[in-house]
């Protein structure tokens, strides 16, 4: 059986499994991000079956728009578009792999990674200057959007704190209806002032900008969070520490062979963090 044939039929099957093993989002407050923490591990060049991955994003920021043409196979040329509001990120911006992140801030599957997994991640990748970290927004529900739209308004120096502090309290303000005094509450955590607050919240470029990002998003085949395009490799998932990093240094080594790496391992997403 030719190698192509052969690796898709086990990405079909790795990404059948776990969409069979995970569904909704833990208990405990109401969310919209009722996406699976599912993998999906796809690099330029080879086509998976989109019918393991249905996209579940109906509501939210870019709800309304038609959906853009999609692009398969994304290049690192693909990736690197960042869009009219610029990428924030963590790392030397020279690094020699990219790690793209889509997120959306009431996702429990993103808060998972972000509490278990990613400060291994950053110790050993982003502060030794082997990785740069692009944070892109695609939100879930527009209680996220409206949480996105205050996020970007910070400060950059700013961006990742309060990122950090609408993970860590999401029960606080995640909720089906978009709770304003919620989401100012918990924003001013991370050290935003009322008037930052009020000056973000209904700011049509942020919010312009926040729609051609999820947009391109879908483009790019994002259907849930969290996504990450790990170089070219996509995997969609909270994986292990032991996983991702087996993943990251493959592409070190070698770009591209983080997809072979994927298709090997059960990427079985960990424990809820409550």
């Amino acid at each position: 059986m030719p190698f192509q044939k052969t690796l898709r039929c086990a990405l079909t099957a790795l990404a059948a499994s776990l969409l069979a093993a995970c569904s909704g989002a833990p208990t405990g407050f109401a969310s919209k991000d009722t996406d699976t923490a599912s993998t999906t591990a796809v690099r330029a060049g080879v086509p998976v079956n989109s019918s393991t991955t249905p996209d579940v994003v109906t509501d939210g920021i870019g709800s309304s728009d038609l959906p853009p043409a999609p692009i398969e196979h994304p290049t690192k040329a693909d990736l690197a578009l960042a869009g009219p509001l610029g990428d924030r990120f963590l790392g030397r911006e020279d690094a020699p792999l990219t790690i793209i992140e889509y997120a959306s801030l009431s996702c429990p599957h993103t808060r998972d990674f972000h509490a278990a997994v990613f400060d291994q991640v950053k110790k050993a990748y982003i502060d030794t200057g082997k990785v740069r970290w692009v944070l892109r927004e695609f939100p879930i529900g527009h209680t996220s959007g409206a949480a996105w739209i205050v996020n970007r308004c910070v400060p950059e120096k700013d961006h990742f704190q309060l990122f950090d502090t609408f993970m860590r309290n999401q029960k606080e303000w995640v909720s089906l209806e978009v709770r304003r005094d919620a989401i100012a509450a918990t924003a001013m955590r991370g050290q935003i002032s009322q008037q930052q607050f009020d000056a973000c919240w209904a700011n049509p470029q942020v919010d312009a900008g926040l729609r051609w990002v999820k947009a391109r998003g879908r483009q790019l085949g994002v259907t849930g969070t969290p996504t990450f395009f790990i170089g070219t490799t996509k995997i969609r998932a909270v994986p292990s520490f032991e996983d991702f990093s087996s993943i990251v240094e493959a592409e070190l080594r070698a770009p591209g062979t983080g997809l072979q790496v994927a298709v090997a391992k059960s990427l079985a997403p960990p424990p809820t963090v409550q």
